[in-house]
């Protein structure tokens, strides 16, 4: 919870913003809600229903997946079926990727009309299977939308500490919860409409790991310094203060470049100065995306550590 006149407002777009004021420079902290997913787009004579992919989503995940159809009347369970093996003619097909234009979700309609009774529409959203789960003794979490579920809590964790006191931040904070990332930065090119902030972080995940790309990063290590990706370069003054504020306060930490991008990008193409943050997640865009737990806490620390001393 947020002390009281705490200013916290949804913009235009739908980003979640709290301007937790202050003095001094402008900061801004963001991390995006939106995670991949589908969206309805026709419904067959059959009741089966036709989709296409809202950002990222690897083909090769999307057969045999469950999913939910989110309609006015309520949610929807559904399945994108496969041919089973017995029933395959041609059997060189056992190796071929099925394009999601050719997949159908099948909610248990047998016709049209019947799936629109259910409640069923065009542009009805549809999320892959959520299920969440610990594993390896409880070091490790596992779910679809860490990416970036996991920097929405953080930024959580960031308001909450400020509410009670613990973290005394030397400077105007802003934190930001946007959305549409996946599909093109949309949220953050809104906010930078809005605020040129002195610096704006992100705190997403990084793809992890393949060392021609990442580096020596590794899962339970520490959260990343993002200096490059697909979509920015950081200032390596600005990685370089970062990376001496934690290891003055012992925060564990890695230096690594990365694939994709962040909502970083879109503040630094209108001249702000940037950094991207991501905590190492195994097998990305998929419905069992992997975090460890302890590079989730070395992220709170960090983003504490900024607003602290931030590196501007």
């Amino acid at each position: 919870m947020l002390p009281e006149g705490i200013n916290v407002y949804v913009d235009e777009i739908g980003n979640l913003i709290a301007d937790l004021g202050g003095r001094g420079d402008t900061i801004v902290l963001a991390a995006h809600m939106d995670e991949l997913g589908l969206v309805v787009t026709h419904i067959e004579d059959n009741g089966l229903i036709k989709f296409r992919k809202l950002g990222g989503i690897d083909d090769r995940i999307l057969p045999s997946m469950r999913v939910e159809i989110h309609t006015s009347k309520g949610s929807i369970p559904g399945v994108i079926g496969i041919t089973p093996p017995h029933l395959q003619l041609d059997k060189t097909s056992d190796s071929k990727v099925i394009p999601w234009h050719e997949l159908y979700i099948d909610i248990g309609a047998s016709s049209r009309d019947e799936a629109l009774d259910m409640g069923v529409r065009v542009l009805d959203p549809v999320t892959l299977d959520k299920s969440f789960t610990l594993i390896g003794r409880g070091a490790w979490v596992t779910a679809r939308g860490i990416d970036d579920r996991m920097g929405c809590a953080v930024l959580v964790q960031l308001a909450q500490a400020m509410a009670s006191g613990s973290v005394d931040p030397k400077h105007h904070v802003i934190l930001a919860w946007t959305v549409q990332e996946e599909v093109g930065l949309r949220g953050a090119m809104a906010l930078a409409e809005r605020v040129k902030p002195s610096l704006f972080v992100a705190v997403d995940t990084m793809s992890c790991c393949l060392p021609g790309i990442t580096g020596e990063a590794k899962p339970g290590l520490g959260p990343v310094i993002r200096a490059i990706d697909n979509a920015y370069i950081a200032d390596r003054r600005l990685v370089s203060k970062l990376a001496a504020i934690a290891e003055s306060r012992g925060i564990p930490y890695q230096i690594a470049t990365a694939g994709g991008g962040t909502d970083a990008a879109a503040l630094q193409r209108r001249g702000v100065r940037v950094l991207a943050l991501g905590a190492p997640v195994k097998y990305t865009h998929s419905t069992v995306e992997m975090l460890n737990v302890q590079d989730f806490k070395g992220m709170i620390e960090l983003v504490k550590a900024i607003v602290e001393e931030p590196p501007v």
